[in-house]
């Protein structure tokens, strides 16, 4: 299974049931909240495996939707050979054929299909494309357009492809006006690479990456890299529960993760998250553009997540927004100031204390509890090595939250102590060679070489 050179079927094992719980054991389990989700993998044997073929006279779009939308046990992987190299998928292709979305466009089917033709007829420069295409053309609220719903038992993984999902990604579960429509349980979306078109304020397609909705639950969202996305990397809405989000790389995400989108909707109340050994990276021309836009990690109204062990690279102000009684228990975790932080003032000592405490928690608790334990920040390099010079706690505020962990199994306690790390320069170089879809691979797995050995790695820049 971990072989390029061999494909999914082309392996000793023989049946889909086989493959698949290869797949599930070699990938491991969540910890945390979503430490109940199986995905795709049915232990009584009932696991379907899908591959995503360019080969096939049906588009890669409409093979995932016909995979995924469905509440059957469905293990959905990407052709080693077809998706060896970079291979955009964009789910909005799948309504090119409407005519309202060709109107609006001006477009061909093709046109449309294939944005950098629609670009050139259009006279739209390269540098510009993107943008003018997804968030001026397509921003409009009454095409037919938003993201496929994900039905439960089932797994997206990419690994072993160069699949990228662009503009737009998936929805587990469905909601209308805050009340649960479509509910999802059992979904895994593992090492996958979602890149945008950059943050619009109020998108018509609400293009979000993984929107958890619908009071949906059990989920696991795990080593995947986004970049460059619109209001979301992962958000949580209308009562979504035990969720786990762990090992992923967010790059220049102005908003990374709303838990509940609305004060009145009080189902949100049993929203449950566990966000642990994360990257939430800010770029220096991204901070340039406009300081402190990427923040609120999470902004959360009425429910509770735990954070442990993420690491926050050159976020500058309210990190996080606890809000309508919510509780947020935030447990060794790392900022670090890079230079675009340390550059705010012309004395180093006197950046470092605007940023940490003023500009970095001052403003996280409007209603609600936040405790912090152990996290810490520091000034860095952009290799993210620390600056010991510069140290200091991270402050809570508000009431004191509960130990969230209470609600995680025996087994997954033990886990996590056995794997969790205190805030220090060992955490940074652990979550920078682990997260994302292309880091090495983490304690989940038992293919993991183990931490020493994931430590002993060269050390890769951190915003990348």
């Amino acid at each position: 299974m971990t072989n390029p050179e061999i494909n999914w079927r082309e392996s000793s094992l023989q049946s889909d049931q086989e493959i698949v719980q290869c797949l599930a054991e070699t990938l491991g389990r969540p910890v945390g909240y979503g430490e109940r989700a199986l995905g795709g993998f049915d232990p009584d044997g009932n696991s379907r495996l899908t591959v995503i073929t360019t080969r096939s006279n049906v588009s890669v779009e409409q093979q995932i939707y016909d995979a995924v939308t469905g509440d059957e046990h469905n293990w959905v992987v990407f052709d080693k050979d077809d998706f060896r190299s970079d291979h955009d998928i964009a789910m909005y292709r799948l309504k090119c054929s409407e005519p309202a979305v060709l109107a609006k466009l001006g477009a061909t089917e093709r046109q449309c299909v294939d944005y950098q033709e629609w670009c050139d007829a259009k006279g739209v420069p390269a540098a510009d494309c993107e943008y003018e295409f997804f968030n001026v053309a397509m921003n409009d609220a009454d095409l037919p357009v938003r993201n496929v719903v994900i039905g439960s038992n089932t797994t997206i993984d990419g690994r072993m492809s160069r699949a990228i999902f662009r503009f737009s990604g998936f929805a587990i579960g469905r909601d209308s006006t805050g009340t649960p429509t479509q509910t999802s349980e059992s979904v895994i979306l593992t090492h996958l690479s979602f890149k945008g078109a950059g943050h619009v304020e109020d998108h018509g397609l609400d293009p979000d990456m993984i929107r958890s909705t619908g009071a949906s639950h059990d989920i696991w969202i795990h080593k995947n890299s986004f970049s460059f996305t619109g209001d979301s990397a992962f958000d949580v809405k209308v009562g979504a529960h035990d969720i786990t989000m762990s090992f992923n790389r967010v790059l220049d995400v102005k908003r990374a993760t709303l838990h509940g989108s609305s004060d009145s909707h009080t189902i949100d109340t049993q929203i449950t998250t566990t966000m642990h050994h994360n990257a939430f990276v800010t770029s220096g021309s991204f901070y340039d553009e406009g300081r402190g836009t990427a923040r609120r990690v999470p902004l959360l109204r009425h429910g509770s997540s735990h954070m442990f062990n993420n690491v926050f690279v050159n976020y500058y102000k309210d990190f996080a927004s606890v809000r309508m009684g919510g509780t947020l228990l935030f447990e060794d975790n790392v900022f670090l100031g890079g230079p675009p932080i340390q550059r705010e003032k012309s004395d180093p000592g006197a950046a470092f204390d605007e940023w940490v405490t003023r500009r970095l928690s001052g403003n996280v608790v409007d209603d609600g509890s936040f405790t912090t334990t152990g996290s810490f920040a520091w000034f860095s390099d952009d290799a993210c090595v620390i600056d010991p010079t510069y140290k200091a706690a991270v402050l809570a505020g508000g009431g004191a939250a509960r130990d969230l962990s209470q609600d995680y199994s025996e087994a997954s306690r033990a886990r996590i102590g056995m794997h969790e790390l205190g805030a220090g320069q060992d955490l940074v170089d652990y979550v920078n060679a682990t997260a994302g879809k292309d880091g090495a691979v983490p304690f989940n797995s038992p293919l993991s070489e183990g931490r020493d050995a994931i430590l002993g790695l060269p050390r890769e820049a951190c915003v990348r």
